[in-house]
């Protein structure tokens, strides 16, 4: 059997809690201006808007997808408004850093937000310009992970054999159509509960499991995985 060094070609990476650390609190803020478009938007109070949030995460796979469909909100629109972040709290990890360097073959950023959250992330984590190709939410026709259609369209968009690639992610069950169409799987345990992910009916489809996508990295450049 071929280790991932030898067999992958094209390697595959979530963005958000994955290639920076799910604690360093920029997700709190997107959260927290969700809330607050919500409640603008739809005109209620923070706590209803909430679960509102909460619930189309659920049941659309993202808030906004929730928002298009039951309010015809435009989504460029909610993405800048929900993107007003402060980057200055994330930081690059030199160690990872050096091991994306070592991957031979293509590198491709796989994100449910859109460019330009992708691009001031990838500054402050210093990989500006290293990924050959970012596929964020916009070029997926607004369809979240985990509906396997966009997927399908990354696969065709960008020429990809599935049997030589790889998907790294935070979410267990973003991994499921992952495997379903091809793509070896590696799901990073961020050690957080993502109260909208299904981990137990992921399992199955789950090739490699790691804690740490650092230490992975290194063992598979290493050629021990």
């Amino acid at each position: 059997m071929k280790t991932l060094n030898k067999q992958i070609k094209t390697w595959i990476f979530d963005l958000d809690n994955t290639l920076y650390s799910a604690d360093s609190g920029v997700f709190q803020q997107v959260h927290d201006l969700m809330g607050k478009f919500v409640s603008n938007h739809l005109n209620i109070d923070i706590e209803e808007a909430k679960k509102i949030q909460k619930d189309y995460y659920k049941q659309h796979g993202t808030t906004l997808k929730g928002m298009m469909d039951n309010h015809g909100v435009d989504p460029d629109h909610f993405l800048a408004e929900v993107h007003r972040l402060d980057y200055s709290i994330v930081g690059p990890n030199h160690k990872l850093n050096i091991e994306l360097k070592k991957l031979e073959g293509r590198k491709i950023i796989y994100t449910n937000a859109n460019m330009q959250h992708a691009l001031d992330v990838l500054e402050r984590i210093e990989l500006s310009n290293f990924f050959d190709e970012i596929y964020d939410i916009k070029m997926a026709n607004y369809i979240p992970k985990p509906e396997i259609a966009p997927y399908e369209q990354l696969i065709k968009q960008f020429n990809i054999q599935t049997e030589s690639a790889a998907m790294f992610d935070d979410i267990a069950k973003n991994l499921v159509p992952a495997k379903k169409v091809g793509f070896t799987s590696v799901w990073i345990d961020a050690g957080y509960e993502n109260f909208s992910d299904d981990i137990k009916s992921s399992k199955q489809y789950l090739d490699h499991e790691t804690t740490n996508i650092t230490e992975f990295l290194e063992n598979v450049n290493k050629g021990n995985i």
